[in-house]
């Protein structure tokens, strides 16, 4: 069994990937950091003290992170806040009021609150204290990693390996350059993927391509516990969203990004294409702030990030069954 710290801005794919966590029974989960990102950090750690409650982990600690990006938002040019129809909040399309990451999930609260030490200051004691190594999984942005490594580099020592949601190398998101969870704090992605740990990217391209239908939907929906109906109640909302406002290749499609990560260290299998890529990230001013460079060059630099590009939408789908159903029993 593998342990994980699961770091995220909770919206509802971070909530699918916070139960998947809690539930799969090849996976530890030790702790949850909340940080800015989908929404405020007070927003995303209520939310994801929800989501560890509704799929049974309110035994598991929530450490609050950072608010706000670690340098960015010090920049009068840079910090102006992108405006993200669809992907946060409500936004109306069409005469049509649609939300893929609410504020505050409609889920119950949990009895449990949140721990009083910071995230980042949780990382630097955790993994100095570690006996064993453990596994980094960051669906969010980068901030409260960032900050521990800046504070204390020497805990990478005890990190088996990092898991992220973020980057694209074809696919983008917030800008035509780059991927939300990467330009809100590109100073702290770019820290992390020079930490020297073993890092796993999950790019928008690899979500993109595991993209689930209706049918993915209703499979979801007959395991009928909380976090499968959640899941795909939020496929339905996604797939409806994506269509009005972004459609894919595969209409009728919705990306679940964040569960990509759990999926990832479940079954590696459902990887489908992945590289050893030399790779860094733009911490510019300029239209390319937060782009995930890839040096294709066959001259560059040591190889530091594994890019997941590509995954299988049958093999996501039925892990996430798995999990839901022998976590209802």
């Amino acid at each position: 069994m593998r342990k994980i710290i699961l770091d995220v801005d909770t919206g509802t794919d971070d909530a699918i990937a916070v139960m998947a966590a809690i539930q799969a029974p090849q996976l530890e989960l030790v702790a949850l950091c909340s940080v800015h990102g989908n929404t405020s950090v007070k927003n995303t750690t209520i939310n994801t003290l929800r989501a560890a409650y509704a799929a049974g982990g309110t035994h598991i600690p929530v450490y609050p992170g950072a608010p706000e990006p670690m340098v960015k938002s010090l920049s009068s040019v840079r910090g102006k806040p992108m405006v993200e129809p669809v992907l946060a909040g409500v936004s109306e399309i069409g005469g049509k009021m649609v939300s893929m990451n609410p504020d505050l999930l409609p889920l119950a609260d949990s009895p449990r609150m949140p721990e009083q030490t910071e995230a980042p200051l949780f990382y630097v004691e955790y993994l100095r204290n570690a006996s064993e190594k453990i596994t980094l999984v960051l669906t969010g942005t980068l901030t409260n990693l960032g900050l521990a490594l800046t504070m204390a580099p020497d805990i990478v020592a005890n990190i088996q390996e990092i898991v992220i949601m973020g980057g694209g190398i074809r696919k983008t998101n917030i800008t035509a350059a780059a991927e939300a969870n990467f330009f809100k704090d590109p100073e702290a992605a770019a820290i992390v993927l020079r930490c020297g740990a073993p890092v796993t990217v999950c790019t928008l391209d690899a979500t993109h391509s595991c993209a689930l239908t209706e049918g993915h939907e209703l499979r979801l929906r007959t395991v009928g516990t909380v976090p499968a109906l959640f899941t795909a109640n939020d496929i339905h909302v996604r797939r409806e969203s994506y269509a009005l406002f972004q459609p894919l290749e595969r209409a009728g499609t919705a990306p679940i990004h964040d569960a990509l990560c759990i999926a990832y260290l479940v079954d590696p299998s459902v990887v489908v294409h992945s590289v050893i890529a030399s790779c860094d990230v733009d911490c510019s001013e300029g239209i390319s702030d937060g782009h995930l460079q890839w040096d294709t060059r066959h001259f560059s630099s040591t190889p530091n990030v594994k890019l997941v590009l590509e995954a299988d939408p049958e093999k996501m789908c039925q892990i996430l069954v798995d999990i839901f159903q022998e976590g209802g029993r």
